[in-house]
């Protein structure tokens, strides 16, 4: 079975439709759901691309896997990648920018970018009998929205443009963003991913394909800054909190033949990805934390995954939380404060609750905190770090 992955960066639940938005045009997401199996709690385990996607494609959580800035060694862990090379596949990746996202990451094959879907389009058509992975990581519903990466000044000015709306305040500028921000969802919904499948179909080749439609992360638009002043960049949009807004995303696997349509209600985990398509393609799948969803999909499992969820601050790990219905429990590693949400009665997370939560989930957290990957980060490498960031617009 071939496998095709889109990763709509940082897209939020309640901007798709089959997860319940109601003002958004996302039909071809919407189908691919009724085809499919829907996730309905999906927690991606980082609220940045950077972490997340490493854990996406290694299966591993990103205090595990320790690659939690762009310049950070790469992880020993094998991969998606490399599993499919193993069993065979020919692997094809295009990402936002190629100086980035997968650099250097062994049997990745980064061919291209993603701004446009030519390539992809390309590879595809180049495809014989052999079977492939096609990895594609889309920044369609990245902030600033329709602006391509490529176009570095007008892509800058685009940001500054939104960040200045968002530190406003004014309801009238924030209206702004979040109609681009719709407009950007639509978009990716219905020309890139229906383009993307349209050439699957004309090729013949959807019926024999599981296709995963993902997001690393969602999206906030500086609701939890008291001061929208404190609004710096896209690292306060995404990157700098673990609230749900940021850390849960859409999940959508369809395999024709393998999987009846349903929705799972229970919670998962983005560590789950790469189990669920190595099994999928009936390739051996390593220890790792992940596990593949296959078992809740066909109802021979149920009940929610103990999540954890990481956070980093100029590379280094600087939140873990745990994440298990009705309780979310955030450890800010450096102050020992923590946060904590019962998500039940308080699904905004307006009101912290340390007190209350269960011993256990607390014991488990501080457990995982024993395991974590937390090396030293010198100030040559924060530096670097901080470059790197600021090149992305995130400070």
């Amino acid at each position: 079975m071939n496998l095709v992955v889109f990763v709509s960066d940082a897209l939020r639940t309640d901007h798709v439709g089959c997860y319940g938005a109601r003002y958004v045009n996302t039909r071809t997401v919407d189908e691919l759901a009724a085809g499919g199996v829907r996730f309905d709690q999906a927690i991606s385990v980082a609220p940045w691309t950077c972490p997340s996607m490493t854990s996406m494609v290694t299966g591993l959580y990103p205090h595990h896997h320790g690659y939690l800035h762009w310049d950070a060694p790469l992880p020993e862990a094998p991969t998606l990648f490399e599993a499919a090379v193993a069993a065979g596949y020919d692997v094809g990746t295009f990402v936002f920018d190629e100086n980035y996202l997968f650099k250097g990451l062994p049997h990745a094959n980064v061919v291209g970018t993603s701004e446009k879907l030519d390539g992809a389009i390309a590879w595809l058509r180049g495809r014989g009998e052999r079977p492939f992975l096609l990895f594609v990581h889309s920044w369609a519903t990245h902030m600033p929205y329709d602006i391509l990466h490529a176009e570095r000044r007008e892509w800058l000015a685009a940001k500054e443009e939104l960040m200045v709306g968002i530190q406003s305040g004014a309801a009238g500028a924030l209206e702004t963003v979040h109609e681009s921000y719709r407009r950007a969802v639509e978009t990716m919904s219905e020309s890139v991913l229906a383009s993307l499948l349209g050439e699957l179909d004309e090729l013949g080749l959807r019926e024999r394909t599981a296709f995963a439609f993902v997001s690393d992360h969602g999206e906030s638009w500086g609701e939890r800054f008291a001061d929208k002043e404190d609004v710096k960049g896209i690292y306060h949009m995404h990157g700098a909190t673990l609230f749900d807004e940021v850390v849960q995303v859409p999940l959508i696997v369809a395999a024709p033949g393998r999987l009846e349509p349903g929705v799972v209600w229970s919670q998962v985990r983005s560590v789950d990805l790469m189990p669920t398509l190595l099994e999928l393609a009936g390739i051996p799948v390593p220890d790792i934390d992940g596990a593949s969803l296959l078992p809740l999909a066909d109802g021979t499992e149920d009940g929610d995954r103990l999540t954890f969820i990481s956070g980093t601050d100029m590379g280094a790990l600087s939140q873990l939380a745990v994440r298990m219905p009705p309780w979310k429990l955030i450890h800010h590693v450096d102050s020992g404060r923590e946060e904590a949400y019962r998500l039940d009665v308080d699904p905004r997370e307006r009101e912290s609750r340390p007190a209350d939560v269960p011993l256990e989930l607390r014991d488990l957290l501080y457990l995982e905190l024993e395991s974590a990957d937390q090396r030293e980060i010198s100030p040559e490498e924060e530096a670097k770090v901080e470059a790197r960031l600021a090149d992305l617009g995130y400070l």
